[in-house]
């Protein structure tokens, strides 16, 4: 009944931006109007005055009508598996190389940027060719280290993401979804380095040519913990890879309802906790720094305690009101003990993402009215 009463107001708010739409339809078709157009043709139907106010209500009416019965929010569920995304039956970015590049999931050649995976509004890794982009996702690695760093742009903090396959486990999603590994550095640069064929080539065995991918090393979980927060520059790399964060950022040409927003954790424990940033569109942001899973407001558990998978839902978050719209969100692993630290405390999944979205429609009105306008012109004696 709450989850009605919540899609009912948001519909309420997009109407509001449609009127607005609406409003500027029809002040353009009236300037249009009051130019000085003599003249009719036997093909085209003059528009008086009346007539242009008539056609601006009842496309308006149309437009208003779509807009209420058609354009609602609707549930895109997301998982994040090599096979559910379209990207194969594999794990990806598992071995000491990224993999190769492929629409919608690539290694940003740019200095400073990991891995960007796009995913479309039908649940797919794509650009957006048929099916536009709703969420990129990008992450970040070693956010624990800040002192005495390399000279930027760097590679020391750019994550990449690693994507397991699907697995027969119950519930699904179950050990498995999207983690973060770090690119291998240079220790003077802060560079990532670039595989060499001619270095790690072995006798009698025939494998594809990795030379110039880059070198990745870390678990395969978005890993939580305590390190030195200062740069090593004898031996950056190796464990632990910790305080590492996955960023989810939205598509501004959808409706993207903040409250709907629910996010699956896997070989997540009771015990473990994350950080939360987010951002609506308004240009609000949130932080929240200790989320536990006793909070039930904002978990919920899917399966046993063995199965190890919690649901955040932004629903239990007391700062998002009806008709708030999400910008962009941002899950940090943590150290869930910071009074005894480790190393690396926390490691999980994050298996998918629920959210109510809505491609935003461009009203066709003033197209069609600009069109019928040219017509005209080119029609007048």
């Amino acid at each position: 009944m709450e989850q009605d009463e919540h899609r009912v107001k948001t519909d309420c708010f997009k109407r509001k931006n449609w009127l607005r739409r609406i409003i500027s339809c029809g002040r353009f078709a009236i300037a249009i109007n009051k130019a000085k157009l003599k003249g009719q043709s036997h093909n085209l139907v003059f528009l008086t005055g009346k007539r242009a106010g008539t056609l601006v209500a009842t496309l308006a009416l149309v437009v208003l009508l779509c807009a209420a019965g058609g354009a609602q929010a609707v549930p895109v569920s997301i998982k994040l598996t090599s096979d559910a995304l379209g990207l194969g039956n594999s794990d990806i970015n598992k071995g000491k190389t990224v993999a190769p590049d492929v629409p919608g999931f690539i290694t940003s050649p740019t200095t400073g940027q990991g891995s960007i995976l796009t995913v479309q509004g039908d649940g797919k890794a794509g650009i957006g060719t048929t099916v536009p982009v709703l969420v990129t996702i990008t992450a970040q690695t070693r956010l624990d280290v800040t002192e005495d760093l390399p000279q930027w742009p760097n590679d020391y903090h750019a994550g990449i993401i690693f994507i397991s396959k699907e697995k027969k486990d119950l519930p699904d999603g179950k050990k498995e979804g999207l983690g973060v590994r770090a690119f291998k550095v240079d220790e003077t640069t802060g560079l990532r380095e670039l595989y060499s064929e001619k270095k790690h080539k072995k006798k009698h065995k025939e494998k594809p040519d990795k030379s110039g991918l880059a070198t990745i090393e870390g678990s395969k979980h978005v890993s939580g913990g305590t390190s030195d927060d200062t740069y090593d520059w004898g031996k950056p790399n190796g464990a632990p890879h910790v305080d590492e964060a996955v960023i989810f950022d939205f598509n501004p040409q959808f409706y993207a309802d903040a409250l709907s927003v629910e996010v699956l954790l896997s070989e997540f424990d009771a015990t473990d906790v994350i950080k939360l940033h987010t951002e609506l569109t308004s240009g609000s942001t949130f932080d929240f720094d200790f989320l536990q899973t006793t909070d039930t407001s904002l978990f919920e558990q899917v399966g046993a305690d063995k199965d190890k998978l919690w649901k955040l839902k932004f629903s239990g978050i007391g700062q998002l009101q009806t008709g708030d719209l999400i910008q962009n969100f941002t899950l940090f692993a943590v150290d869930d003990d910071p009074l005894n630290p480790r190393g690396t405390a926390e490691h999980f999944w994050v298996t998918g993402m629920t959210i109510d979205a809505e491609l935003i429609p461009e009203p066709a009105t003033i197209c069609l009215l600009a069109f019928g306008a040219v017509l005209l012109r080119r029609r007048k004696k």
